[in-house]
């Protein structure tokens, strides 16, 4: 893969500082995989991202990262706290 050119390298409070400028409210900005999951095939990502202005860090417990992306989208603009969305998310009894 390429590299990206100097003027695209930031850090992580510019690039949010611009998405904001731009009006872009809501973005994933980091998907990593923590650890497998106890649940057969699937795996435990760390997402980072911002909700609302807002920088959030939740854990999804998902098959693939297309599958913690689907998990994601029905809380963001719901209203529902972090501390719920973590919960749903990384509570392998709603993820069976």
């Amino acid at each position: 893969m390429g590299s990206l050119k100097s003027k695209y390298k930031r850090g992580q409070s510019e690039l949010i500082d611009t998405l904001l400028e731009n009006g872009r409210t809501t973005a994933v900005l980091e998907v990593k995989v923590l650890e497998t999951s106890k649940i057969q095939e699937h795996l435990i990502y760390e997402c980072v991202y911002l909700h609302s202005g807002k920088l959030k860090t939740t854990q999804i417990i998902a098959k693939d990262i297309t599958d913690a992306m689907n998990r994601l989208e029905p809380f963001i603009n719901s209203g529902v706290s972090s501390t719920v969305v973590n919960y749903v998310l990384s509570n392998e009894n709603y993820n069976l």
